[in-house]
């Protein structure tokens, strides 16, 4: 298949996993709330309010890129996915609307695709309360990911393979979300600082761990398993690119989430880094005005985003992405000189070419 042909193919592909996936995880969050855990019924409320709001957040509208790995990873060694592969991929899911609960919290964000997030949901009339209940049932779901994966049913080996690959995953990515908060605090910023943020979160969660689970559970060699990893650092990056350019130049109603917050909240991003690199004073002067503040005008924020185009910098993010999509496919297409399943190199392959071109 010629490279269009492989992006729409893994496109579709995609979406007939999210649509497999959401119909599994449906399934699962109905059999959690039967447990009704509770020592009285104040108590039992709470949780099932919990638990209404976790699933309805994690069974939003979503890619479900994550589970695909965990799917196609293991689909490599030629193996059909079963009911504990696709359990593994339901966990990772789980661990990744914890991170986002998390990761809302500490950005203050109101919304995520489309809806409201987990310290909006409770704190209508109580910040505090909604920020504790954000942590709380962040870590509630994070534990619940960990416990549909430990019980996917493989052997002790297996599994503890598995698992300390995804605790390592989760633990590295914690460091990437530190190293991110922490940018704006630590001296000049330039593009190997935004690429190493990048390869530290979502290279290493959105692509590598769910990648190498799926490998470990088919019981790849370790340089197929090598391969991977540099096929994720590269479409990791690649992904979050796009990411940002969306954050701030995408449609609110395709995205699910305001196109303002990223500059709003001083998020250290490429755009914001080849602006300030290449800008004219008069171009960083517009960016700088709204980056990291709170309160600005539409005006104002529409000069920033003219800044950032004008600069030259958005047209590098997009040059930049796309080169490391190209250098992903090509590092997934090196993995068939090994005795792999040709459909998930395919996918592989061709998800690199639609992550680049997606709107969501």
């Amino acid at each position: 298949m010629d490279k269009d042909t492989l992006g729409k193919a893994a496109k579709e592909s995609l979406k007939q996993l999210a649509k497999e996936t959401d119909k599994r995880l449906e399934k699962y969050w109905k059999e959690e709330a039967a447990h009704n855990f509770g020592f009285n019924e104040t108590q039992k409320a709470l949780v099932k309010k919990m638990l209404a709001h976790a699933s309805e957040h994690n069974l939003r509208s979503a890619k479900r890129v994550r589970a695909s790995f965990v799917y196609y990873g293991y689909l490599l060694s030629g193996q059909m996915p079963d009911e504990r592969v696709w359990q593994v991929a339901e966990g990772v899911e789980l661990v990744h609307t914890a991170l986002l609960m998390h990761d809302d919290f500490m950005d203050q964000d109101k919304v995520r695709r489309g809806l409201p997030t987990t310290q909006e949901y409770f704190g209508k009339e109580d910040k505090q309360y909604g920020d504790a209940m954000a942590v709380n049932l962040g870590d509630v779901v994070l534990g619940l990911g960990y416990e549909r994966v430990l019980m996917a049913g493989f052997e002790g080996e297996k599994t503890q393979k598995v698992m300390r690959q995804l605790l390592r995953g989760v633990t590295n990515t914690a460091f990437g979300q530190a190293y991110d908060v922490s940018l704006p605090k630590l001296g000049e910023l330039t593009e190997e600082k935004v690429m190493s943020l990048h390869r530290a979160k979502t290279a290493l969660y959105t692509y590598e761990n769910p990648l190498l689970m799926g490998g470990i559970l088919g019981e790849l060699s370790e340089e197929v398993l090598t391969t991977l990893s540099e096929y994720s650092r590269l479409g990791g990056v690649a992904f979050q690119l796009q990411d940002d350019i969306l954050g701030l130049y995408g449609e609110e109603g395709v995205t699910g989430k305001s196109s303002n917050s990223d500059l709003l909240q001083g998020k250290v991003t490429l755009l914001i880094v080849k602006v300030m690199e290449r800008g004219t004073e008069a171009q960083k002067k517009a960016v700088l005005a709204v980056w990291g503040k709170k309160r600005v005008s539409e005006k104002e924020i529409d000069l920033a985003k003219k800044a950032i185009k004008d600069s030259g910098s958005y047209e590098y993010s997009v040059k930049t992405a796309r080169e490391m999509a190209e250098k992903a496919a090509e590092t997934a297409a090196s993995l068939r000189k090994f005795d792999l399943n040709p459909e998930a190199i395919d996918y592989l392959e061709g998800i690199e070419r639609y992550m680049v071109e997606r709107e969501v």
